[in-house]
């Protein structure tokens, strides 16, 4: 389903596997005259909302890109709509799936590092550049910039693997001359007392990813596909081989199947949204903590 034509004779063009699939410019019509398992919807953020709630609404298992919504109401409303149709919907974050960041959550869930400190995660990329002319530059279509975008992977890896959220947060945004953001830096202070700063940098010159996270015994650094971790005896280890990675789909279809859990279901979405709002809310009151 797409609204440009021009498309699906690209993509069948490249793969056999859909060459005879029925093709709709009309998300509706498809809901309506197809018989479906579930359908992965990557669409701009304004939609997904009104689309995932129509899916569930049919009984149709719901696959969805990030970020959640372009609201809080939207995303709890995506959630109602889930629970009472009894279908499965679940978000595409795909570092729940990757070794490194599934090693460091359950460490945290054993308690072998401690208690959590403090945490920063920080990602820069050509995003300004990558996005100009696009509807992830329209407000009202995106929602937002950077922060909402690409930093809705930072937001969520954080509070998925600590387990932990925020209590207060402030921000400050800049939008480079364009009509969302591009720069945002947030600090926050989360349930336990630790600190947590996501700095997103959209108008980078190039990919940089980097999660740091201090724990009472142990500190540990993800940079790329290496993790260095550090205890406080002074042993140390860096590890840079991990299982193969599953990713959103695989972990979908494998749920619907009923052989592993939903790794990103909706409420990751839901609390990413709650704080990106936040983050605004502080930006726009020059940087003022907004409490949860």
């Amino acid at each position: 389903c797409d609204i440009v034509p021009e498309r699906f004779e690209a993509i069948k063009a490249v793969s056999s596997l859909v060459k005879e699939a029925a093709c709709y410019e009309r998300f509706e019509d498809m809901l309506a005259q197809e018989k479906l398992d579930f359908v992965f919807i990557a669409t701009p953020h304004d939609c997904h909302a009104p689309q995932v709630i129509a899916a569930l609404d049919a009984g149709i298992h719901v696959l969805l890109e990030k970020p959640i919504a372009i609201s809080v109401a939207q995303a709890e409303a995506m959630i109602a709509a889930r629970d009472r149709s009894g279908c499965t919907a679940a978000l595409a974050y795909q570092r729940h799936g990757l070794g490194q960041f599934r090693w460091l959550r359950s460490q945290i869930q054993s308690g072998a590092f401690g208690e959590l400190r403090a945490a920063t995660c920080h990602l820069g990329q050509a995003w300004k550049t990558g996005t100009a002319n696009t509807w992830r530059q329209i407000p009202a279509q995106s929602g937002g910039g950077m922060l909402h975008d690409s930093g809705s992977h930072m937001i969520d890896v954080a509070m998925w693997m600590t387990g932990r959220h925020p209590v207060r947060i402030s921000a400050h945004i800049d939008n480079r001359d364009t009509p969302v953001d591009i720069q945002g830096y947030v600090a926050a202070v989360l349930d336990n007392g630790a600190t947590l700063q996501i700095n997103v940098i959209g108008d980078a010159s190039m990919w940089h990813e980097r999660h740091s996270y201090w724990f009472e015994n142990t500190s540990v650094f993800i940079e790329d596909d290496v993790t260095r971790v550090f205890h406080r005896d002074g042993t140390r280890m860096v590890l840079d081989a991990w299982p193969a990675a599953e990713t959103p789909l695989v972990n979908f279809v494998r749920a619907l199947h009923g052989q592993t859990e939903i790794y990103a279901p909706l409420e990751c979405g839901l609390h990413v949204q709650q704080v990106t709002e936040g983050a605004y809310r502080s930006h726009a009151q020059s940087g003022a903590s907004v409490s949860f």
